[in-house]
């Protein structure tokens, strides 16, 4: 019988340090990609959720104004970078148990889901100071239309307020 032959050819087992270090750099250019990207989608999407809650304060106060037979608005403090939802001719707060102190008011800076988030402007018909309000008549249409303009960062959202119709953001 013939004697098996061994090769005794080396083996490769395991990889290189070369290969390593070449491994896990291209691993951390990877994910720092990928952390620089989330990033600038949470503040898009902060952008948006904070735009979007101008319009709920919209709805709001249109619903009420048309429920209840009387005024009913929104006023946005871009001194205070609040948001307020109010009734009647003398702008009363308006009762909402969904909010601190059973009353519709939020204030960006100390709301979790909206902190960094500023009301940066407002270009609305019959207004030009602070605070800005449009108001809400029985019918559901406001006669100072016009927009609001939120930022989160360097993203900025503007909410678009018609005379008659859904705010939307533009």
């Amino acid at each position: 019988m013939p004697a098996s032959t061994v090769h005794s050819s080396p083996r490769r087992r395991g990889y290189s340090l070369i290969e390593m270090l070449i491994t896990i750099l291209i691993i951390q250019i990877i994910s720092t990609m990928v952390v620089v990207n989330v990033s600038s989608v949470t503040a898009g999407e902060k952008a948006q959720r904070a735009a979007e809650q101008l319009i709920y304060a919209t709805r709001y106060a249109r619903m009420l104004a048309m429920t209840s037979g009387t005024t009913a608005g929104v006023e946005f403090d871009t001194a205070s970078n609040t948001v307020r939802v109010f009734t009647g001719s003398t702008f009363t707060t308006a009762a909402n148990s969904m909010f601190t102190n059973n009353q519709y008011s939020f204030d960006y800076d100390t709301h979790n889901d909206f902190a960094g988030t500023r009301i940066i402007g407002a270009q609305l018909s019959a207004q030009s100071t602070n605070p800005y309000r449009v108001t809400y008549g029985t019918l559901g249409g406001t006669n100072n239309n016009g927009f609001v303009t939120i930022q989160y960062g360097t993203v900025q959202k503007t909410v678009s307020i018609p005379l008659v119709g859904e705010a939307k953001i533009q």
